[in-house]
């Protein structure tokens, strides 16, 4: 390896993101991505990796780094650089089929599939590194949204249907269903939610929880999180009208009816309710996705939905999307204890 060339590669951050190898008049011949930039790019200089490493290393003079977020954000850089400058030794990428994104069909009882290809009259979420990931993903969130993923809707039900993992839109009674048909649309809504919090950039999620002592000072609380994030100016607090004693349910109700009365609010594209599935009954017929999460074990919970009898644990879940939502129940929590005491407080001196 060339003098320089190391002494650069020591200074690397070990951050994810995108490197240029140039060579000796400066033109970028390759590009590619890292979990850890400084690894990765003293992994391709490595004597175990040199013989392998597509027979160029001698061409390269010099390179170029771009730092990210995340892995994902270097993935799709790293497409576009690839595509734009088409660099000679990325030839194994430039068929672009080195991802996956989920499709959503166009259809009305939505189709799920997996395809490295986007099209023009379906909807796509992606890129997603993994595929073996993806699909277990799927599996599981399938458990609570189950979906339909046949090509063609067949004349009698299938073994999905048997497990309850497909609403079944192949049989009549359910095809023809209006009232089915929306109950469908709203959870692949909330499958579409979850895949993008496992690609980091979610939509508008609402957390909401309920805090008391003893059925006193109960008060509830409203979280908002935007792109995975925190969207603390968007914090709501409720005191509780309704009620004179502990009731969870019927306080996340109220609170909830109150909420969506609020049109000049932004509205929600999931609502995640403190609790299992008694809680549920507070979003029985509102036109947003919803879950409740329910405690189990510190760093554990499991979830539920309204559209099926199942329910799946956070630990089943890719571990960041796992994280999310336990930071997300904890702010929920954190923001419902800090006004009920504020409450208590007040009240008492009184």
């Amino acid at each position: 390896m060339k003098k320089i060339l190391k002494e650069k590669i020591k200074k690397l951050p070990q951050k994810p993101g995108v490197y240029f190898f140039k060579d000796k008049n400066n033109k970028i011949i390759y590009i590619g991505k890292a979990k850890n930039l400084k690894r990765r790019i003293a992994s391709h200089f490595s004597k175990s990796n040199s013989n392998n490493f597509l027979d160029f290393l001698n061409k390269i003079y010099d390179f170029e780094i771009i730092e990210t977020e995340n892995e994902k954000d270097a993935l799709i850089l790293e497409n576009e650089f690839i595509k734009k400058l088409q660099p000679r030794y990325n030839i194994v990428f430039k068929d672009d089929k080195n991802y996956f994104f989920v499709g959503i069909s166009a259809e009305t009882w939505q189709r799920i599939f997996l395809t490295h290809q986007k099209t023009t009259k379906d909807k796509f979420l992606g890129p997603f590194v993994s595929g073996k990931e993806l699909k277990k993903y799927l599996s599981i969130l399938r458990k609570i949204f189950p979906f339909r993923s046949c090509k063609n809707l067949s004349k009698k039900k299938c073994l999905y249907f048997d497990l309850k993992l497909c609403p079944g839109p192949c049989l009549k009674k359910i095809k023809n269903s209006s009232s089915k048909q929306k109950k469908y649309h709203i959870s692949i809504k909330g499958l579409e939610e979850f895949l993008k919090i496992y690609l980091l950039n979610s939509g508008r999620i609402e957390a909401y929880d309920i805090s008391h002592l003893s059925g006193k000072f109960i008060v509830g609380s409203m979280v908002v999180f935007e792109k995975n994030k925190p969207k603390k100016s968007e914090y709501r607090k409720f005191k509780i009208k309704t009620l004179k004693k502990a009731n969870d349910p019927k306080a996340l109700k109220e609170i909830i009816l109150r909420r969506l009365k609020h049109s000049e609010w932004k509205m929600p594209d999931l609502i995640v309710l403190d609790g299992g599935k008694c809680q549920l009954k507070a979003t029985k017929n509102i036109n947003f996705p919803s879950i409740a999460l329910t405690k189990f074990k510190k760093f554990d919970g499991k979830i539920y939905s309204h559209f099926s009898k199942k329910y799946v644990f956070l630990s089943q879940l890719p571990e960041e999307t796992k994280n999310f939502f336990l930071f997300l129940r904890d702010e929920a929590h954190r923001f419902a204890i800090s006004y009920h005491k504020l409450k208590r407080r007040k009240e008492i001196s009184l």
